[in-house]
Order: C-alpha cells, then sequence, then structure tokens
C-alpha cells in the first residue's frame, strides 16, 4: 500500500500540473495539482496520505473514489475529502474531466500553518479534523479560488507579496471547505446522468438517442444535453463513440476477432469506419494496435 503525499503518478493524463508550494514557504501545502482528463482512465492503487487531508475537487466530468470499502461519486461543484490515513483511490473517470487536488498538512504539536498565530492555526485544525471522508456540495467559489492560485503562482514574481496571496488562496479554500463540509452532495438530476453515462460505457453498441436519454432524465433534450457535458466532459454522441473505440481496443487487444466482427458488433456501417475513426483518434491503425499490444502484453 503506498503512502505518499502527492498524487500517484501512475494516473496518466494529458494534462496534469502538481505544484509544490511549501518550497515556496506556503508551510501546511505539500501539494496542489490540477488534471485534465482526455482518455477515460481507472483503478489507480489504494494509498493514504500520513498526515495530509487531500482534498478532492471535482469541475467538470465525474469520477468515483473508494474510500475504506465506501464508494463514493464526484460530481461537477463537488468536493471529495479524506483524513490522514484514509486508504483510498480513484476507480474510475469520464474522458473530459477536470479536477483540483489540494493536501493540507496537519502541523507538529507546537507548529503553526499559513501564517496563523497558534490559536488560529490550532482553530484550524481542529475544524478541518471533524469532517470525515465523504463528498459534498460547494459553491461556484471553490473553482475560482484555485483558479486564482494557479495565477498568482505563474504570474507573480517571487516575494512576500505572492507569498502572502498564495497563503490566503489556500486559508479561503479550507474555510470554504469547512463552511460547506455538512452540505449534501450535488443534484440527484446529476447524479441520474452520470448513471445514464456508466450504462453507455457498459452498452457501446446500443444506438442510443438523445431523445430517448432526455425521456429517461426527465428533461428537455437541450437541458439533457447541457448537463451531459458538465457532468462527463462530452456531448452524448461524442461520448458513446468514446466508449464504443475503448470497446474496440479491448476486443483488439484481448481477442482474435476480425476487425470486420468487431465493427459489426459495435455498431458501425462498416469496418472501414471503425478503422478511419481509430486512426483520427489514436493515430494508429487497429491492426497496428493489436500488434503492439500481442508484442508488449500488459502485465
Amino acid at each position: 500500500m503506498k503512502k505518499n503525499v502527492l498524487p500517484p503518478l501512475t494516473d496518466i493524463t494529458s494534462e496534469q500540473k502538481i505544484l509544490e508550494p511549501e518550497k515556496d514557504g506556503i508551510e501546511g501545502v505539500p501539494a496542489v495539482s490540477f488534471a485534465r482528463y482526455r482518455t477515460n482512465w481507472r483503478a489507480l492503487p489504494k494509498h493514504v496520505h500520513e498526515g495530509c487531508i487531500e482534498l478532492c475537487f471535482c469541475a467538470r466530468g465525474s469520477l468515483v473514489f473508494e474510500c475504506e470499502g465506501k464508494t463514493h461519486t464526484l460530481l461537477p461543484d463537488n468536493v471529495f475529502l479524506t483524513q490522514p490515513g484514509d486508504r483510498h483511490h480513484l476507480v474510475t473517470n469520464h474522458k473530459g474531466m477536470r479536477m483540483y487536488w489540494l493536501f493540507f498538512r496537519y502541523p507538529a504539536k507546537g507548529r503553526t500553518v499559513l501564517g496563523l498565530t497558534a490559536g488560529e492555526s490550532a482553530a484550524l485544525v481542529r475544524k478541518l479534523r471533524t469532517i470525515e471522508p465523504h463528498t459534498f456540495a460547494v459553491n461556484g467559489e471553490m473553482k475560482l479560488l484555485f483558479r486564482d492560485f494557479f495565477r498568482a503562482y505563474a504570474e507573480l514574481p517571487k516575494g512576500d507579496f505572492r507569498t502572502l496571496t498564495l497563503r490566503t488562496a489556500v486559508l479561503r479554500i479550507l474555510l470554504l471547505t469547512i463552511k460547506c463540509s455538512k452540505n449534501p452532495p450535488t443534484l440527484k438530476t446529476l447524479a441520474k446522468i452520470s448513471r445514464i453515462a456508466r450504462v453507455m460505457s457498459k452498452r457501446p453498441s446500443r444506438r442510443f438517442t438523445v431523445s430517448e436519454l432526455a425521456v429517461h432524465a426527465k428533461l428537455s433534450q437541450s437541458r439533457f444535453t447541457s448537463l451531459f457535458r458538465q457532468v462527463v466532459g462530452l456531448p452524448p454522441y461524442a461520448y458513446l463513440a468514446s466508449c464504443r473505440l475503448n470497446k474496440a481496443k479491448q476486443y483488439l487487444s484481448e481477442t482474435d476477432v476480425p476487425i470486420r466482427d468487431i465493427a459489426q458488433a459495435l455498431g458501425y456501417a462498416s469496418p472501414q469506419h471503425l478503422a478511419m475513426q481509430f486512426r483520427k483518434t489514436f493515430g494508429i491503425t487497429a491492426t497496428e494496435w493489436r500488434t503492439q499490444q500481442r508484442s508488449h502484453p500488459q502485465a
């Protein structure tokens, strides 16, 4: 079992930025991170963060955590928080997901954090320690605070004013977390859309229509499409196309089924259509992918 402070670097994304504010004098904050996923990813190793709370804020898309045997679905404008020693891992996320992490290290006895007085630091820590691992909704201010942090980190010259700005942003994030920690998770409508997305990912060969899905969600087609994009990161048809291609990759790497049969099984109009979409998306032909997987099998 891993016991790292930083996020597991097995989390492969096309864009992941990890800052280490403690190196810049922001005591108590070993890491702040942003990630944008452009592929579906799942099953990171279980791990803990000794001495630190982990605060995960979902800005777009959805993802599923498991913590101490319980499953937590994280939707936009929700936070998932774990305490030191809580075993957890990211089970799965959808393509298009964007999220922020913040790691806050509890101070050693007699020490303070974020430039606070001893009394202020102790009060902050007491409040944070009362938050049990769970998911809760926050307001739009959270996204702005994370954006301000990254902007200040990148644009302000090193010095007292930059340090003050970064410390203030972190403190505001933590205070907002405490304030919102008793909120219920985001609206049931978004949770329903997340469930619909999971059904689509498990049945990629079915020809789902927006009208059919909108009726199931009890929403207008335009409202459903807007919320689906917010939760998943892609519109319905693009997400279904992504699910089909990922399933095609699975067939190619795990079976000897001919490409024409894979295309038919997944609802493509022709093997040529599958081949064209596969190469356009992954930059490699389906045949080349299969050959690579056989030459370098997964451990």
